[in-house]
């Protein structure tokens, strides 16, 4: 009889675990855990707009979806989380334009030197036809494009002299991003250019492996930069929009009720960002110290931008002088 009831009692605590881990992996399956993931820090504004769809996402679904978020490039860098969407991986990331086009040439076209004047026509080109044409053509090589963030136009900054004119940037080791017209664009200005993964890029101007680098300044603001880097040219050479990118196979999965849901958190996610975003870049110049900023006049950003010739010849070349003609016209 007593062997009887502990085998008894042996049965009853292996169904009781039966049951439970059913019912935890019922609660799993009804749940969905969307893993995020971004090269930026914590103090970024797109990953506080992925923590706003976060929380809107799991007060829509009363729970049932949420947003899990790897910052700070633990997943690896733009190009490996772009490759990571495409193995299903990762969920869903932010990544800039620049590497994106290593996956789609088409996006080549927003590396255009000196195509925006300003946020307007960036705007303008990214919310209408064109913008949307870009992010469609994203399909063809396994990714989904939701639509853009901000993240900047593009400063240059340095840590031996004030930059004013394309003669002073001669022979600087430059950092720019895994971009073949990035490359170009700063070999004709007289740099000595090389890619490198943003995760990196601190410790490589900390170390003078680098003795310049581009970006966006609420960038170098969060990343803390001007503990490197003592000089910013206000150039805007180029227009940085993150890109936001999905798997298509979990995209595919929400009910069209969740598709709906998510389309209108992230339209929300997106104008806060911006939002953010432009705040930061008019806030981080007064926030910097140490570091002194040059504003550049017409004529001394004419040496940039004369030199640029090649580099649009080589982006038709590439895009099609279709979509160039296009997009320069569109962005007027």
């Amino acid at each position: 009889m007593k062997k009887l009831l502990k085998v008894g009692g042996k049965l009853l605590s292996v169904s009781a675990l039966a049951l439970a881990m059913g019912l935890t992996q019922a609660q799993a399956g009804s749940e969905l855990t969307i893993k995020a993931s971004h090269a930026a820090s914590t103090t970024n504004t797109g990953h506080k707009a992925l923590e706003l769809m976060d929380r809107e996402l799991r007060e829509r679904t009363d729970g049932r979806i949420s947003i899990e978020i790897f910052p700070n490039g633990q997943l690896g860098g733009e190009r490996e989380l772009i490759e990571s969407i495409q193995l299903g991986n990762i969920d869903l990331i932010f990544v800039s334009s620049a590497p994106l086009a290593s996956f789609n040439k088409q996006f080549f076209a927003l590396d255009m030197p000196f195509l925006f004047k300003d946020r307007a026509s960036v705007y303008k080109v990214l919310d209408g036809e064109i913008g949307q044409e870009l992010l469609q053509s994203l399909n063809r090589v396994g990714l989904s494009g939701l639509g853009y963030w901000e993240n900047g136009f593009r400063q240059l900054t340095n840590n031996s002299r004030v930059i004013r004119t394309s003669d002073d940037l001669k022979g600087l080791r430059m950092r720019t991003m895994e971009n073949e017209i990035h490359l170009m664009a700063w070999r004709e200005l007289g740099t000595n250019p090389a890619p490198l993964a943003f995760s990196e890029l601190y410790t490589a101007l900390q170390q003078g492996t680098f003795e310049a680098q581009e970006g966006p300044i609420n960038l170098f603001r969060d990343m803390r930069f001007d503990e490197v880097q003592k000089h910013i040219s206000i150039t805007n050479h180029i227009y940085s929009p993150f890109v936001v990118l999905m798997n298509p196979e979990l995209q595919a999965r929400l009910s069209k009720k969740d598709q709906a849901i998510f389309t209108e958190i992230f339209q929300e996610a997106k104008a806060y960002q911006r939002g953010l975003a432009q705040k930061a870049d008019s806030e981080a110049s007064a926030q910097l110290k140490g570091v002194t900023i040059t504003s550049l006049t017409a004529e001394e950003l004419n040496t940039f931008s004369s030199k640029m010739k090649p580099v649009y010849d080589k982006i038709k070349k590439i895009v099609g002088a279709d979509l160039a003609d296009r997009i320069v016209k569109a962005a007027q």
